[in-house]
C-alpha cells in the first residue's frame, strides 16, 4: 500500500483546489488587472451605487424599445413562415 493517486493525500496536490485552476479564464484578467479596474482583486463582488430613478427610467425605456422591437421581428417571421406554406 503506498501513497499512489487519490490515496495517502487525499489526491491534493499543491494546485490550490479546483476553484484556483481557472481563475484567470474565468475571469479574463488577473487579480492585479481587476484590482486596477476597480474591482475585487481575488473574488468578492464589486461594490455598485444604486442607480437614480431617471437611470432607472432609461434604461427600463431601452429595454422595452429593446423587446418590443424584437418582437416585431419575430411576428415578421412567422407571418414568412405563414404565408410560405
Amino acid at each position: 500500500m503506498g501513497f499512489g493517486r487519490g490515496r495517502g493525500f487525499r489526491g491534493c496536490s499543491g494546485g490550490g483546489g479546483r476553484g484556483w485552476r481557472n481563475m484567470y479564464y474565468a475571469t479574463g484578467l488577473t487579480g492585479v488587472q481587476r484590482a486596477a479596474a476597480g474591482g475585487p482583486a481575488w473574488g468578492g463582488v464589486p461594490p455598485s451605487a444604486a442607480p437614480t430613478k431617471e437611470q432607472e427610467m432609461a434604461a427600463l425605456k431601452s429595454q422595452a424599445d429593446y423587446f418590443e422591437n424584437a418582437l416585431g421581428e419575430i411576428r415578421q417571421r412567422l407571418q414568412e413562415i405563414e404565408e410560405k406554406k
